[in-house]
């Protein structure tokens, strides 16, 4: 409370403040034209717009996405665990970046999206397939990059959100900039807590009605299931003669949750109560040095994470005693120097070395079990960008890695753009790679069960897209259509074993394939302006197997979790300050077992989540403060997105923001 008390009073503050700050800097109105470009040739992706992004401001990483996108996000609950699955892929297959830097968790071999506040953030661009080989290896399904980049401002500049909801939420942001010329400086703090009691009826649990034998669910709560996030991000960028650009960058984040147990849970109320507690700490360090005929990157990187899992049992008489008790010390170092080379207006050449070093030291001091484990890698890549004529431009990207002492096969990459006539109407992009994703340390040397025998996941990875964007008048009008075929042999899959705990192998041969279909539509009447987003993903991911396997009833079905339909819609209409937002997620029936089984236990039944947001601007003569009130889950459907872990029903946020 004191945190919350202390954001509250800064921000009452900031109207007093801001009238002491010279005005905005006035920017002239400026025409951006789009060019044919040489760089970049085949990489698809979708990036998040920067109106969606300030809409969202409160959200986490895996909300926006499920809201505004057609990827499929697995989540455990509100606030606990969710990760992202890229067409059809497992959650280990995604890699995140932020600023450059890879944040996957060494030990797990993914990120949790839950933990990263969207006000951090100020670019999000989604790589699936093949695209994501550019930024590094390991991303069979795709990648996410994250970046953090304050606006440049001449002058200091305050702003902040405060924002209250259901189960007592509280999201509160403060963001404080200066800067000239050769210096910009931004720093950004954050306080988040939920006691997250939100009431839902246990399907899972029922009582029978003796007359007319309908089942009975009980209503509870969401009980032992609060958390706190709370951080601060620090950003500093200095010019030095022009030629010279540096960017550092500070984040440290601290969360702690209690891990609600699962809603077919019957046993004591005091026992098996779960709480994570992690901070993080991440840096990067970017040095650009531009030349007369191409540019020098070089990237350095370094993130600590301590996480702590504990789960108690109270013994009558003697109090609460560990069942549980981990301690898991992961740190990394990210280090990449790269050369491009501008040979001529259609020729680009780009060379990097890159080394990354993981330590992981995690032991039960209850079961006494554990390991320490280090792991270097080393990458040389290499690119050949070509623009043959006007209209066409191909790709040639070549990554040579080396993990411990063991050398992967090369990693090719091709891709090409063809774009039609003057007004670049049409864009036909392709894309083909193979790519290699080798097991996390969890999978080789956790204990009890981890497998130092397992081999590297080997993918192809293809895609074809179409881009259309007709020249309207006072209508702007983007189509993306993407066919995508991706084969994965060696997927690691962790199964019981005969000694009674889990074990990770490599047993399965995955085949994913299908069609992605985007639609930006904006346009005005009046002073109506209106602004429509929409998405269909058709993913049909199926396990191949070993076809020689007799009695394998999960050979030619749906991968765990992974929806063969998927979609989302946001429709917008803004009225001089005033604004209204719509937003639709759609996910087909999800099973949670390999062979499809038709059964509570083993289906997820399709949802249609519907949100709506609206809101007024005010404007200020030292700025302005926006109202926003947001209703999710509008129609109050009840949903399930993990067997086991219920969802909240209609809530509502208020939200504040004041900025100059």
């Amino acid at each position: 409370m004191k945190a919350l008390a202390t954001v509250a009073i800064l921000f009452l503050s900031l109207q007093l403040t801001a009238q002491m700050l010279p005005d905005t800097l006035s920017i002239p109105e400026i025409q951006v034209h789009s060019k044919f470009k040489v760089s970049g040739a085949g990489i698809t992706g979708q990036t998040i717009d920067s109106l969606t992004i300030k809409r969202e401001a409160g959200a986490s990483l895996s909300d926006l996405l499920a809201a505004h996108t057609a990827l499929f996000i697995k989540s455990e609950g509100r606030g606990a665990l969710a990760t992202v699955s890229f067409r059809g892929t497992d959650a280990s297959h995604t890699r995140v970046y932020w600023n450059g830097m890879s944040i996957q968790s060494p030990m797990l071999g993914q990120t949790d999206l839950s933990q990263i506040p969207i006000f951090l953030l100020d670019r999000i661009v989604l790589h699936p397939g093949a695209s994501s080989v550019t930024d590094g290896s390991g991303g069979l399904g795709g990648s996410i990059d994250l970046t953090s980049f304050s606006t440049p401002v001449n002058h200091w500049k305050i702003s902040g959100t405060l924002s209250a909801g259901s189960y007592l939420t509280f999201n509160n942001y403060l963001c404080i900039q200066n800067g000239n010329r050769h210096f910009q400086t931004a720093t950004r703090l954050y306080y988040n807590r939920s006691k997250n009691d939100f009431p839902f009826y246990n399907k899972n649990i029922a009582d029978i009605d003796p007359k007319t034998g309908e089942y009975i669910y009980p209503k509870q709560r969401n009980e032992h299931a609060d958390y706190l996030l709370d951080g601060w991000l620090q950003e500093f960028v200095f010019h030095f003669k022009k030629k010279y650009l540096l960017n550092l960058n500070y984040w440290y984040q601290y969360s702690t949750r209690a891990l609600p147990r699962l809603n077919t849970y019957e046993g004591d109320d005091h026992a098996n109560l779960s709480r994570e507690q992690q901070p993080t700490h991440r840096a990067t360090i970017h040095f650009t040095s531009f030349g007369k005929s191409g540019r020098t990157d070089v990237h350095i990187g370094f993130q600590a994470q301590n996480m702590t899992y504990e789960v108690q049992n109270q013994i009558g008489g003697m109090g609460y005693y560990d069942a549980v008790y981990s301690v898991s010390k992961t740190t990394g170092s990210y280090n990449k120097v790269t050369y491009t080379w501008n040979k001529s207006k259609k020729t680009l050449l780009k060379a990097g070395y890159q080394f990354n070093y993981e330590h992981v030291n995690t032991r039960d001091s209850v079961s006494r079990t554990g390991y320490c484990k280090n792991r270097a890698t080393h990458d040389l890549i290499f690119s050949w960008q070509q623009m043959v004529g006007k209209h066409f431009s191909s790709m040639v990207f070549l990554r040579k890695e080396w993990i411990q002492q063991n050398a992967l096969p090369l990693i090719p990459y091709f891709g090409f753009n063809w774009v039609s006539g003057r007004q670049q109407q049409w864009l036909i992009q392709g894309n083909i790679t193979r790519n290699y994703h080798y097991p996390s340390l969890n999978d080789l040397y956790w204990q009890p069960g981890g497998n130092p025998d397992l081999r590297p996941e080997k993918g192809i990875s293809s895609a074809l897209g179409l881009v259309w964007e007709p020249q309207i008048k006072n209508i702007t009008w983007k189509t993306h259509l993407s066919l995508f075929y991706n084969d994965i042999t060696d997927w690691i899959l962790w199964t019981p074993s005969p000694l009674g705990y889990w074990s990770p192998e490599n047993i399965e041969h995955v085949i994913s394939r299908g069609v992605e279909i985007q639609l930006h539509l904006n346009f005005s009447y009046r002073d109506f302006r209106f602004f429509i987003r929409a998405g269909y993903a058709y993913t049909k991911s199926t396990n191949e197997g070993n076809h020689e396997k007799w009695g394998d009833a999960s050979i030619g079905k749906q991968i765990p979790y992974v929806p063969v339909h998927s979609g989302n819609f946001t429709g917008e209409v803004q009225w001089h300050h005033f604004f209204i937002t719509w937003v639709n997620t759609s996910y087909s029936e999800r099973y949670t077992t390999s062979s499809e089984d038709l059964t509570l236990r083993d289906r997820l039944y399709p949802y249609f989540m519907n949100d709506v947001y609206a809101g007024k601007t005010f404007k200020l003569k030292s700025g302005e403060i926006g109202l926003q009130l947001k209703v999710y889950n509008l129609f109050n459907e009840d949903y399930r997105s993990v067997l086991g872990r219920p969802m909240p029903g209609r809530n509502y946020l208020l939200m504040l923001t004041f900025k100059p």
